[in-house]
Formats: C-alpha cells, structure tokens, sequence
C-alpha cells in the first residue's frame, strides 16, 4: 500500500483489536496504515523491507512481546517513534517502555480523541530537531565512543555555524590529516560528504518547519547561492526543496 502520509504498524495478536485501530480515521491525523502484524518478530520481518515513521504495539503477545520487540528495535537502530497499548494498567509496563525509550503509553482500545490528540503530539514530535538529531545519530552509529563519533556530535550541535576540517581538528587537538583519514576509516565517507548529508538533513527538518525560504535556509546552511543549495538538495533528497515541502504539506 503506498501512502504520502505518516506510515503505521499495527502490532497486536488480537486481529479484532487491530481491526477496531484500522477502522479509526487515520488520514485525517495525517497518518495511514501501511502494515499489521501478529507480534514482535512477524513486526521486524515486515520492517526489513518497508520503514514506518509510527508503530503501535501490544505490550503482551505470544512468541516476541512488544517489550521484547522495543529491545530488537534499538539494537537494530529502527528509529521509529512507538506506542505501547495493553489491557493492563500496570504502570511497571510503562516504566519499561519509557526506559526503552516509547514515545507513549496507552490503555487499550484507545477512545478516538485520545488517540487523535495523541497522534497530533507525534506528528509535532516526528517534525522536531530532536527526532531528527535521533533519527541521523541512528543511522550514523553516533552512540559509539572515539573521535569521530565526538565529530560527528560536534558537527550536528554547530550545524548552522561555518565548520571546516581545519576547525574539528582544531576543536579536537588533533591534525587535520589525521582527522580526515580517520573520520573516513570510521564512517566510509570524507568529512565534506558526511557535513553535506548533515546539512541536507537539517535542511530537511528547515522545511517542515514551515518557518522558511529557500534562500534563508540556503544562509542559515552557509550556502552563498541559493540554486547551489537546490542543486545539492535534489542530489540528496531527490526531490527540489519545494517538491519536499509539497509532499509534506499534504502528510498534514
């Protein structure tokens, strides 16, 4: 199912109250469920070939319970946001979830407003600098130790100033050479091609702000010509910066 909107799993072993969540007008929250499952690990292999920006799990299931999943989640760095649903008002559920980092916690089935008014604090959430500052550190590895994951901290905390490798090595104590070749030992790419990527991604939380122009992203980013900052924004997103802003307008 393609969707334009803010994808959803489904994960309970209960197909009735999944079929009570499915029913709940999900594209006028600006979201749409794009997949189900029965428990944890039925959830993982369904999300090693699409990606969801929520998932919204039971908290007890037979075979992998949705404690177990969150785990699986993390160690995989599957950065989606998550709700946990249960039948039990067990507050200890809640204190593990929150530990493994769940976005929130409900008592199932949910009543329509409260899971409306929900889905409207995760939507503010998944346009946040914070979601994106989890979302990058995930796909970049950041919570490891060293050099370079300190550069790359270094380099989402300063995005907006005028970073150079001279400036890291500077930062840092260490020579420009050495932190080149080991920024590129540990990530598989040179340090202009990683504060590029950071810089589009940055671009891209600009944008859904709403707050905007082009040409005042393109200066916060240090960009001196805007059509340069378009050209390296298409390269990157595959999309023009208002191809993007549309497509999220309409998530909206």
């Amino acid at each position: 199912m393609s969707c334009n909107m803010y994808r959803v799993l489904l994960v309970d072993d209960d197909s009735a109250e999944r079929y009570i969540l499915r029913r709940f007008d999900w594209k006028s929250s600006g979201f749409c469920v794009t997949g189900e499952a029965s428990d944890g690990k039925e959830a993982l292999q369904f999300l090693t070939h699409k990606e969801v920006e929520l998932i919204i799990t039971d908290i007890r299931m037979p075979g992998m319970d949705g404690l177990s999943f969150l785990q699986e989640l993390r160690q995989k760095k599957i950065n989606s946001c998550v709700i946990l649903l249960s039948t039990y008002s067990n507050f200890e559920y809640a204190q593990q979830g929150i530990r493994l980092g769940v976005f929130d916690y409900m008592t199932k089935p949910p009543a329509d407003n409260e899971l409306r008014l929900l889905l409207q604090r995760v939507c503010s959430y998944l346009t946040s600098e914070k979601y994106l500052q989890r979302e990058i550190a995930a796909k970049y590895e950041i919570n490891t130790e060293g050099i370079a994951a300190k550069i790359c901290r270094f380099v989402l905390d300063h995005i907006e100033d005028s970073i150079t490798l001279e400036s890291l090595a500077q930062e840092f104590s260490i020579s420009r050479d050495y932190a080149g070749k080991y920024f590129k030992q540990k990530l598989g790419e040179n340090f202009n091609e990683y504060l590029t990527k950071m810089k589009m991604e940055h671009a891209k939380y600009l944008l859904r702000s709403g707050k905007y122009k082009n040409y005042e992203i393109s200066e916060r980013l240090g960009y001196a010509s805007p059509d340069y900052f378009c050209r390296l924004f298409k390269l990157y997103a595959k999309m023009t910066p208002g191809e993007y802003k549309k497509n999220i307008d309409n998530k909206k």
